[in-house]
């Protein structure tokens, strides 16, 4: 297979020689892959959690195995980790992308949008916007009707307050402000919406 530019979603250990990557790509949506684990110091860099890079991918003689033969880091997003808000609604985030986009369609506006998120994230943005931004986009593009139903059962406090998010761009970090608080809420309260009115599958 020819290398593919990917985000690394989720990453967790299979057994003591392999991890377990989900990965979303440019071209070829999301999907579960394997990668050795070196045992020599000198190796390439290993896959970290938000990674972009370009993968070299194989598949097993019997087809079902997916391979990480090379992994080129193009970006790390390192300073997510700094946070415990970051990393909490970043990984909220890439799980639900995990989960629901290996049977989305689009690729490239799904990874595009993924990237932006992240970035966003990396940026020290205040996290609770931007993911709030990430999951309202989300279910724009994949054609949920988000306007025609969930917006319109909200108080006009919250619509006001949603399109002012939605559209401004994502205070810092470390701004504290009613603001961030009500985006809290209206997080829950949207991924309340999409448990009840779609088929997405939530992060556990």
């Amino acid at each position: 297979m020819p290398h593919a530019h990917a985000i690394v979603l989720r990453q967790a250990a299979s057994g003591e020689s392999f991890l377990k990557l989900d990965l979303l790509t440019l071209h070829d949506g999301a999907f579960l892959c394997l990668k050795r684990i070196s045992k020599k110091r000198a190796e390439q860099t290993s896959p970290d959690l938000f990674d972009t890079a370009a993968l070299q991918l194989e598949r097993s003689k019997q087809g079902g195995v997916c391979f990480v033969s090379d992994y080129e880091l193009i970006k790390r997003r390192q300073n997510i980790g700094r946070s415990y808000h970051s990393l909490r609604h970043a990984s909220e985030y890439c799980a639900l992308l995990a989960r629901n986009a290996p049977q989305m369609i689009d690729t490239e506006p799904l990874f595009s949008l993924a990237v932006r998120s992240l970035d966003a994230f990396a940026a020290d943005k205040a996290p609770e916007v931007v993911h709030l931004k990430a999951i309202y986009l989300l279910l724009q593009n994949e054609g949920y009707p988000i306007r025609e139903c969930w917006w319109r059962n909200q108080s006009s406090a919250i619509r006001a307050q949603t399109v002012k998010l939605i559209n401004s761009p994502a205070p810092q970090l470390h701004t504290v402000s009613e603001q961030r608080t009500d985006c809290e809420k209206i997080i829950i309260g949207l991924y309340r919406w999409m448990e009840r009115e779609t088929d997405l599958v939530l992060p556990e």
